[in-house]
């Protein structure tokens, strides 16, 4: 039974984001820190003019020093990670003394709501989950302690717990969008762009990997070289989009007929390299014989309602060594032969 795509079902799906390197903490902080800073600054006056008390003002000048401080070790420290933690230690000590001294208001307020974010913003996922939890029953003990000695009334209580619910929330669906990028940006780097296949970092991941299993249990490895037949041509028949189409349309192919064990990867251009764990020559090369046919059995349907098919030249060779490019070109040889025999062919090696 033949199966017949059409162009615009055969689009690639694999996206590469942009990872929270340490350059690019140590930017972000490099903002942060001034900015903090400048905050505390206001703090100070508003303290030094509202309460005239030296010893609020003094906290907040401290607090002042210690970002200017961190700003610079920033600029000249390759640890970030370790300067954000001092930030975070500070402000949450800063708060935790505000609301022994002053109580619940809408300073220290503040202050908390800013906690969760700082450690979604600079932490590991986990690791801020925790201490955004702990903090936060701690905050809301203070709130339920504020209310049973009636400094706050219940409504205002809910509304600061609530709050800090909510920043919690969002600070942990904003972590986990960036780790999900984060994942995946460490899945495109072995992965190629198009097809969404391993690429060949990922796929000697996997050779290495099997190779050694192999070794250790005297398992045989089949490795095949896969090439589309005549794919250049294609490209300057229809253009690098059809062409695209048609590779996507391949490793679909090739990825259905995939076992659990396999590892398949795209090497470049119309070339592509299935790694076949616990598998014999023979076993190896009825597999390829298989794909030959499946592939005929595929078809590409352009807008103009024109079909295109494709053949599949194969190499085939059992791994020997724990070295993925000298398998590589022992398959890669038997791949010229079958090329050279008239395509559509398997090559052993």
């Amino acid at each position: 039974m033949s199966m017949v795509f059409k162009s615009h079902q055969l689009q690639s799906d694999n996206h590469a984001y942009i990872e929270l390197s340490k350059e690019t903490l140590k930017r972000q902080l490099s903002i942060l820190f001034p900015v903090a800073g400048i905050i505390f600054l206001i703090i100070a006056f508003s303290y030094f003019v509202s309460t005239n008390s030296l010893w609020l003002t003094s906290q907040a000048l401290v607090g002042a020093l210690l970002c200017q401080c961190l700003t610079l070790v920033n600029k000249r420290w390759e640890s970030p990670h370790l300067l954000i933690w001092l930030f975070i230690l500070y402000t949450t000590a800063n708060c935790i003394y505000g609301f022994y001294t002053d109580g619940s208001n809408l300073l220290n307020n503040t202050i908390a709501l800013t906690i969760p974010l700082l450690c979604f913003f600079t932490l590991r996922h986990q690791l801020a989950s925790w201490y955004s939890l702990l903090f936060g029953l701690y905050y809301m003990a203070m709130s339920a302690d504020e209310y049973i000695q009636k400094h706050l009334q219940i409504n205002e209580a809910l509304q600061n717990i609530s709050a800090y619910a909510m920043v919690l929330v969002m600070a942990y669906l904003l972590a986990q969008h960036r780790n999900e990028a984060i994942k995946r940006v460490k899945d495109t780097a072995k992965k190629d762009f198009l097809t969404g296949l391993l690429n060949r970092k990922g796929i000697e991941e996997q050779y290495l990997h099997q190779a050694y299993r192999s070794n250790r249990y005297l398992k045989d490895i089949s490795l095949l070289l896969i090439d589309i037949d005549g794919l250049k041509d294609l490209n300057d028949r229809y253009g690098l989009e059809v062409g695209d189409q048609i590779l996507i349309m391949v490793s679909q192919c090739l990825n259905h007929h995939l076992r659990g064990t396999d590892s398949l990867a795209r090497m470049g251009n119309g070339e592509f390299c299935l790694l076949l764990p616990d598998t014999s020559q023979m076993d190896a090369e009825t597999i390829a014989l298989q794909l030959l046919q499946e592939i005929k059995k595929w078809q590409l349907e352009l807008d103009d309602a024109q079909k295109i098919s494709v053949t599949l030249s194969i190499g085939l060779t059992l791994v020997e060594y724990q070295n993925f490019s000298l398998d590589y070109i022992k398959a890669d040889s038997a791949l010229l032969r079958a090329k050279n025999w008239g395509k559509d062919q398997i090559a052993i090696g």
